[in-house]
């Protein structure tokens, strides 16, 4: 639990922002990130891995919203389940998937950064 108390929800019932791309951005460009770029590989990687499966849940988002929107009422029963799985996954997630592919990638060039930084700082 946050030490807030709150469980990280504000005033309005939505939850705090997850994100931190641009404060991870703003600490390597500053040389305050820094990771050994052997490290920095594996994350970045990891973020890749990630962006991609934030990418697929986006594009099901999409054909999701198109499906609903689509003239007709004749849809097959596991294309109306997949709609409304869908919706309901967007409920809960509230735009978190669609903040992701924003952030992710100011992740990713931060801790290329940091990697640079790595490179630059000498050894002790």
């Amino acid at each position: 639990m946050r030490p807030d108390g709150d469980g990280g929800r504000v005033a309005d019932g939505s939850t705090r922002e997850r994100f931190a791309g641009d404060l991870f951005l703003d600490l390597a460009d500053k040389g305050w990130l820094v990771v050994e770029p052997d490290e920095a590989e594996r994350v970045v990687a990891e973020l890749l891995r990630t962006l991609d499966v934030v990418r697929s849940r986006v594009r099901r988002l999409e054909v999701s919203r198109r499906l609903r929107e689509a003239p007709g009422e004749d849809v097959a029963p596991d294309v109306a389940q997949f709609a409304v799985d869908t919706v309901f996954a967007e409920q809960v997630t509230a735009g978190t998937w669609e903040r992701a592919l924003v952030e992710l990638p100011k992740y990713v060039e931060a801790f290329r950064i940091a990697a640079r930084n790595a490179e630059r700082t000498p050894r002790r």
